[in-house]
């Protein structure tokens, strides 16, 4: 079996080497269709929570079942609350801080793992699953902004893109793609993002404000993080937990419209002509 794994990948080589070797520089460009890479860190991406196929075709067929919000509770969540951010350091660390409660939630089996565990509360399991996906954007959202609020960084093909639009103007960009066979469809899409990119290099998101999107998030997390790990013993838990689940979701789903950092990390991930990770089952 090594003899075997080593032969196919010493194939491999071979015939990328064959196919690229010797020619460097623009001269790849032009001879080649255009090549875009896969968003591989896009921060809204729905990180899958790990399940057998037994659990996935076992919940495919439930109906979802409205769960009504709590008013005060939505209230108290939605209540202001911000953290001391002067720098993007400590921007990061308040973001990554979530991200390590989220990460550890979602190990242990996600909010939907513990809708699954009580038979009562598994009709309402969509609301588990919504509650990962969604809390995995806001706070991948607010990990973006903290890296981005004072312009958009680009790297790789993002710089090269926005370099040659600003070298040769918006009809030699076209024309560049144009010549290279390139869907015009997509061609626009570019030259949107070329342009949001280059307005982007005069942003000022005070780190005051993203504060204060983060001492909510706080708030959100914690109940996130609460919620997989109810235990559900009775009607009256049992009522508390789907109450508090729908409430949550409700609050989260609404910051991404009310929120103005939220709103512009998602507006980057709208422009960023990329394909998303596709979540594996």
């Amino acid at each position: 079996m090594k003899v075997r794994y080593c032969y196919s990948v010493l194939l491999a080589v071979a015939l990328i080497a064959g196919c690229g070797g010797g020619v460097e520089g623009e001269d790849v460009v032009e001879t080649s269709s255009f090549q875009m890479p896969i968003k591989e860190n896009t921060w809204v991406r729905k990180e899958t929570v790990r399940k057998t196929k037994d659990d996935f075709f076992s919940s495919k067929g439930k109906k979802s079942v409205e769960v009504p919000v709590d008013s005060k509770l939505a209230s108290k969540l939605k209540k202001p609350v911000s953290l001391a951010i002067a720098t993007q350091e400590e921007c990061l660390q308040q973001a990554n801080a979530l991200d390590k409660t989220r990460t550890a939630v979602q190990r242990s089996g996600g909010v939907w793992g513990a809708y699954e565990r009580a038979m009562k509360a598994k009709p309402y399991s969509d609301y588990g699953m919504q509650l990962d996906s969604q809390t995995n954007r806001l706070v991948f959202s607010l990990q973006h902004i903290c890296k981005n609020s004072q312009e958009v960084r680009l790297s790789g093909w993002g710089a090269e893109t926005v370099r040659r639009f600003e070298s040769v103007g918006e009809e030699g960009f076209r024309n560049y793609f144009v010549n290279l066979g390139e869907v015009p469809g997509d061609i626009d899409r570019w030259v949107s993002f070329a342009k949001f990119a280059i307005q982007s290099k005069g942003r000022k998101v005070p780190y005051s404000k993203i504060g204060e999107s983060l001492g909510q998030a706080k708030t959100l997390v914690q109940l996130y993080e609460s919620l997989s790990q109810r235990i559900i013993e009775d009607d009256s838990s049992l009522q508390t937990f789907l109450t508090e689940g729908a409430t949550l979701l409700s609050v989260i789903n609404e910051s991404f419209t009310a929120d103005p950092r939220l709103v512009l990390a998602l507006q980057d991930e709208e422009i960023l002509p990329f394909e998303d990770i596709k979540g594996e089952m």
